[in-house]
């Protein structure tokens, strides 16, 4: 079946299920396995080796660690002759940053530089990611209420929640450290998801008629709006994703990170402008119409389904 041929808005049981699958999967890792939050937000110190001689493996490095530090250190490489060793909070397990600095560069034969966080400052960290999310959420929902309606603000952000759903639900489960960077993909995962829904919504406010509501009326609308502007969503898309896989697969860890954010965000982002914003789009003002308010410009009166 072409895609311009589906019915978006019809069988938007089928789309909810899909998602829904998703979303179990990603709430269960979260809430099992907890997520893997890294040293910006809990505390601890991160140790750069720089110059090492050999090439030591990752297991080596812990091992260089004194006492079972190793165990509980993240150890990860970068570029070729160099590791980033991520521990817990020092102080707690015994250990000075200096004691864990020496006994790197005395057993890898490396430079060694430290910055380290305490648990209160990670804290705030934490706090102010959240309340940088949340206020962005806030705004737009501001944003889409006034240039549109509420129901597109309440629309859209559902999508938006369901997009950082997945995108965290999917760093639980492949096990990856959530940071600074993460925060900063999911901001961007936020803006660009905005952008292709807006696309949607700005077809579908073109298209209404200036006054009446009638449920299947406006639902065909609805569907032949996202038909005239899918394809132009998805090949946005893969044209961003290309460069996002790149830097996902020769990236350092950093990039990596950053790219994985991206590249789950996007794909849901796309997944949820078109198949999940617009359905619940229809079925509120379907459920307005149901309970009597009258949608914006429908003439006091005028028939409802």
């Amino acid at each position: 079946m072409a895609l311009k041929n589906i019915d978006f808005v019809g069988r938007w049981r089928l789309w909810f299920v899909i998602s829904g699958v998703f979303l179990l999967l990603c709430v269960g890792a979260v809430a099992l396995g907890g997520v893997n939050l890294g040293i910006d937000f809990t505390g601890g110190s991160a140790f750069t080796a720089s110059g090492i001689q050999g090439s030591p493996s990752t297991g080596e490095v812990r091992e260089a660690l004194p006492g079972d530090l190793g165990e509980r250190s993240i150890v990860q490489s970068v570029g070729e002759e160099g590791y980033e060793v991520r521990t817990p909070v020092l102080s707690e397990e015994g250990y000075t940053d200096a004691e864990v600095r020496q006994a790197l560069e005395e057993e890898l034969g490396a430079e060694v530089s430290v910055t380290s966080i305490s648990p209160t400052f990670g804290g705030q960290i934490r706090t102010q990611a959240l309340q940088a999310v949340a206020a962005a959420l806030a705004i737009i929902v501001l944003f889409i209420s006034l240039r549109f309606e509420f129901s597109f603000a309440m629309a859209a952000m559902v999508a938006l929640i369901h997009d950082i759903l997945i995108t965290i639900g999917f760093y639980a489960l492949v096990g990856r450290e959530v940071n600074l960077v993460t925060v900063v993909a999911v901001l961007t995962v936020l803006g660009y998801s905005l952008y292709d829904t807006i696309i949607i919504f700005d077809r579908i406010r073109e298209n209404a008629p200036e006054a009446g509501y009638n449920r299947q009326r406006y639902d065909e609308l609805a569907n032949n709006s996202i038909r005239q502007v899918v394809m132009r969503s998805i090949y946005t898309s893969v044209c961003t994703l290309i460069p996002v896989v790149a830097l996902l697969i020769f990236g350092e860890s950093t990039l990596s990170d950053f790219a994985f954010a991206l590249l789950v965000g996007i794909a849901a982002g796309t997944y949820s402008s078109i198949f999940i914003a617009a359905p619940v789009l229809c079925l509120y003002k379907a459920w307005r119409a149901g309970r009597g308010a009258p949608a914006r410009g429908t003439p006091k009166g005028a028939a409802t389904p």
